[in-house]
């Protein structure tokens, strides 16, 4: 079909489904947020309660991870509105969230950590990944 041979209910629909594809587009990318704020809530655990060799397999796991996501978002041609609208605010809340945890595990956790502090520690890498989460959650049920 040409752009002048459309009917108005021809044209309608082409505009769904074009407007389903851009939606669609988006799917992928709400699953690696949703998959990377779940993985953000064992890694932290894992790095600092886990004992050798957790640490060391947990943190070259998400090496691995970030190249991988790296290369997926490069990859990407996402035209979904709302997810350029909460990419930056949802990527700021989630360097805040896991700078905290950082800085709590390294700086403040004793060397051996409490069952007061363990739960704090869970606690914080749940906080930590819930950005990623919230907005995958948001880019998945925008259908």
């Amino acid at each position: 079909m040409s752009g002048d041979d459309f009917t108005p209910d021809e044209a309608l629909q082409e505009i769904g489904r074009v407007g389903r594809r851009v939606r669609s587009s988006s799917r992928g990318p709400g699953r690696a947020y949703l998959f990377v704020g779940l993985a953000t809530m064992v890694y932290w655990p894992v790095i600092f309660l886990g004992g050798h060799p957790l640490p060391l397999l947990a943190g070259l796991g998400w090496i691995v991870l970030t190249v991988a996501l790296c290369v997926y978002w490069a990859r990407l041609r996402v035209h979904d509105r709302l997810m350029k609208r909460i990419n930056g605010p949802v990527s700021a809340a989630y360097v805040v969230t896991m700078t905290l945890t950082f800085v709590v595990g390294v700086w403040l956790r004793p060397d051996r950590p409490t069952a007061g502090w363990t739960a704090a520690l869970v606690a914080l890498s749940v906080l930590a990944g819930l950005p990623l989460v919230f907005g995958g959650l948001r880019v998945v049920r925008n259908r």
